[in-house]
């Protein structure tokens, strides 16, 4: 073969060699990845099924039933990864009450006076859109361990929903360490334990 020929192989072996490495970077974070989940759920003693780019944990909090995974949701003409977090929260929060995150249409609505739900906390009638609130629930809203784990839910998720007694939440993209993941779902995991410290609270007052 001559140097001319040789020559005109050079792009075409550019590109082999820079998808080579880029197949190899590709595998080694999935490979990463797919031990920082392994090693998540381990921490907390959860069980986990993964397959190619789709993960999912699932157990207990407080014996409450706990799921985090991933799927592809389609946006607009493209797919994207989502990290999808379940958590039921139990009867702090009951079945028909409705909490998310306030959007720009509800707010516009308020400004003409058709506002949703409020429990008397600016901060947070602003943060949240509220539906079908009892005097009890927003007793509990107004407890400053839920308040405040509440407000941090929205910092950490872009959408999340609180309806029929269970959480969902959702982030775009995927954690790929094991700091990422509890980082993600301690807020979510903190709600929870401040709803049940509500709901003993208020047993207790009731058998003392």
């Amino acid at each position: 073969m001559n140097s001319d020929a040789l020559l005109s192989l050079l792009p075409y072996l550019a590109v082999f060699v820079a998808l080579g490495l880029g197949g190899v970077a590709y595998w080694k974070d999935h490979q990463r990845r797919d031990q920082a989940w392994k090693d998540f759920a381990a921490l907390h003693g959860w069980d986990i099924t993964a397959s190619w780019n789709e993960w999912s944990v699932d157990g207990l909090h407080r014996r409450r039933r706990f799921q985090l995974r991933t799927e592809y949701r389609r946006v607009g003409k493209n797919r994207s990864l989502y990290t999808m977090v379940y958590l039921d929260l139990g009867e702090a929060i009951p079945i028909g009450t409705r909490i998310r995150p306030e959007g720009l249409g509800r707010k516009l609505l308020k400004v003409i006076g058709k506002g949703d739900e409020e429990i008397g906390d600016a901060e947070f009638d602003n943060a949240f859109e509220l539906t079908h609130l009892s005097d009890e629930v927003r007793a509990v809203l107004r407890t400053p361990d839920v308040r405040r784990q509440l407000l941090l839910l929205r910092q950490r998720f872009g959408t999340f929903v609180i309806d029929n007694e269970q959480l969902q939440a959702q982030l775009r993209g995927m954690p790929n360490s094991v700091e990422a993941l509890e980082s993600l779902v301690t807020p979510a995991l903190q709600l929870s334990d401040a709803l049940d410290r509500v709901v003993e609270a208020r047993r207790e007052r009731q058998h003392g």
